[in-house]
C-alpha cells in the first residue's frame, strides 16, 4: 500500500483529504501521511487530523511515495507538479465514490474529482484538472491544469489549458474557452473567450477590475 502525500494545505487540500478518507473507506488505498506546504503554518488555527509534514520545494519523493494535487489555482498547481514532477513524483487521480463518471471519459494524472461531479460520455480531461460538484456535458475537453468550481455547467465545450471557472457559472453547448481565462461567479458564457481573458456577466462580458 502507497503513502500519499497532499499538496497544498488550504481550503481544496482539506478538500483532497476528505476524498482520499471517503475513497479508503471503499477500499483501503493509500495510507495518509499528511501535507506538504511551502507554508509551515497553512493550518494553524485550522481543525485537521493530519500536519503539514515539509515544504514543496524541500521535498524529495521517495519510492513508496504518491502525490495529490490540493491546490484549485491554475497557475499555482502548475508551478508545484513541475517541481515535484522533476523530481519523479507520481500524482494519483482521485475520484469520489459519489461522483458520476460515464462510459468512456478520459482523465489524465493528478485530476481531482469531488462528490456530487457528473462527467457524461466521451468526456476527455487533462492533467491536473479540477472538477469540484460541477457538471461536464458529453464530448467537453478541459486541458491541463484547469478548475471547475461548484456547480458548474459545461455544455459540450472546449475549455483550455489554466482556465479558472467559478462557481454557477454555465458555458454554453460548442464554446471554446483559450487559455489563462478566468470565469467569475455565475456567468454565463454565450460566445468564445479569446485567451488571458476576464470575464463577467450573463451574458459574460470582459471584466474591468
Amino acid at each position: 500500500m502507497k503513502d500519499i502525500i497532499i499538496v497544498g494545505a488550504g481550503g481544496f487540500g482539506r478538500e483532497a483529504l476528505y476524498l482520499i478518507k471517503e475513497i479508503n473507506k471503499v477500499k483501503q488505498k493509500w495510507i495518509i501521511k499528511g501535507f506538504i506546504d511551502d507554508n509551515l503554518e497553512a493550518l494553524k488555527g485550522v481543525k485537521c487530523d493530519y500536519e503539514v509534514i515539509g515544504r514543496i520545494r524541500d521535498w524529495q519523493p521517495k519510492d513508496n511515495e504518491v502525490f495529490a494535487i490540493g491546490i484549485a489555482s491554475p497557475r499555482a498547481k502548475e508551478a508545484v507538479t513541475r517541481i515535484l514532477k522533476e523530481k519523479n513524483a507520481i500524482f494519483e487521480t482521485l475520484i469520489s465514490p459519489f461522483a458520476q463518471v460515464n462510459d468512456y471519459v478520459e482523465l489524465g494524472e493528478g485530476c481531482v474529482v469531488t462528490n456530487g461531479s457528473m462527467i457524461g460520455d466521451c468526456v476527455k480531461i487533462g492533467s491536473f484538472v479540477n472538477i469540484a460538484s460541477a457538471m461536464i456535458g458529453q464530448d467537453s475537453l478541459i486541458d491541463d491544469f484547469s478548475t471547475v468550481t461548484g456547480y458548474v455547467n459545461v455544455a459540450s465545450a472546449y475549455i483550455g489549458k489554466r482556465v479558472f471557472i467559478g462557481s454557477h457559472s454555465v458555458i454554453l453547448h460548442g464554446r471554446k474557452i483559450g487559455d489563462d481565462v478566468f470565469i467569475c461567479a455565475g456567468s454565463i458564457v454565450f460566445n468564445h473567450i479569446k485567451p488571458l481573458t476576464k470575464v463577467f456577466g450573463n451574458p459574460a462580458k470582459k471584466a474591468n477590475f
